[in-house]
């Protein structure tokens, strides 16, 4: 019985070192443009705590679509930082606007960024286009932060 207990405890700890691993290393992703303070962190889904504090710190919000996507691409290189969400599991930033990839699905040139998406709990870096991270155009939401 005491084995099982500690066995208990060591995986919930591991779960919490995991989760809290997630955290820092989106916090570190997102420094210089999303400041993080004594607010809820979702430790399970992280990029719902991010979404909601860029929603409250970035100069510029728009909801990502296939229709928009052209000028809210230029509108982006006229900033310092675009970071994109696609969901709870997605979180891109755009490294790159002159190395492009046009994208059929879009109808617009796609630029080279760095992310992560989350499967299974597990953060899984990218990086590649755009369009290979945030997916096809759809009904996931998808929301453009923009920082100067």
């Amino acid at each position: 019985m005491k084995k099982s207990i500690v066995i208990l405890f060591v995986l919930i700890g591991f779960s919490l070192s995991a989760q809290n691993t997630k955290l820092e290393v989106l916090k570190e992703f997102v420094a210089g443009s999303i400041s993080f303070n004594d607010e809820f962190a979702d430790l399970g889904q992280p990029i719902v705590t991010i979404n909601k504090l860029a929603e409250k710190q970035a100069d510029k919000t728009i909801d990502l679509t296939k229709e928009n996507i052209k000028e809210t691409l230029e509108l982006a290189k006229t900033y310092k930082t675009c970071i994109i969400t696609v969901g709870v599991h997605t979180i891109v930033k755009i490294t790159d606007f002159e190395n492009c990839s046009p994208s059929g699905a879009w109808g617009a040139n796609m630029p080279m960024a760095k992310g992560y998406v989350q499967k299974a709990g597990v953060l899984n870096e990218k990086n590649d286009y755009i369009k290979n991270i945030i997916g096809r155009p759809g009904s996931q939401e998808r929301k453009v932060f923009l920082f100067k």
